[in-house]
């Protein structure tokens, strides 16, 4: 039995140890890696932007009373959070590395992992401001 457990630890070890070092020795998929990490940072992110959006639509919605200049502000706010949605979506929808020779590819994913930080600041720039206008309401 003692024999059967060390030998799972120790495969267990040898591939996880060689899964690690493999990725470590291809610069591309540690660079697909980068590009996901971020993705991943700011995707749960979505469903807010999404209830910020709603919320100020409403508030737009059923206030008729309400200040030009703060109804303006919201709309805006409105607008921006749209935007931000909609770059993770075109983002998404895009993003294909599959596509490219091992060459090319490191180029692309460059480039994506360019974009995707992109996303990732229209995204963290429009929550500021959504959370921000929702909460002067």
């Amino acid at each position: 039995m003692k024999k059967t457990i060390a030998l799972l630890a120790f495969l267990s070890f040898t591939l996880t140890y060689c899964g690690q070092k493999k990725a470590e020795e291809d610069p591309n998929k540690m660079l697909y890696n980068e590009v996901m990490d971020i993705h991943d940072e700011v995707m749960p992110s979505m469903e807010e932007l999404y209830r910020l959006k709603k919320n100020l639509e409403e508030k737009v919605k059923n206030s008729p009373d309400l200040v030009e200049n703060k109804k303006q502000e919201m709309e805006k706010t409105i607008l921006l959070l749209d935007s931000a949605s909609k770059s993770m979506m075109v983002w998404m929808r895009e993003f294909s590395p599959e596509e490219y020779e091992k060459e090319a590819q490191r180029d692309y994913l460059e480039e994506e992992l360019k974009r995707v930080q992109s996303v990732k600041d229209v995204m963290l720039k429009a929550l500021d401001e959504g959370r921000k206008v929702a909460q002067d309401q």
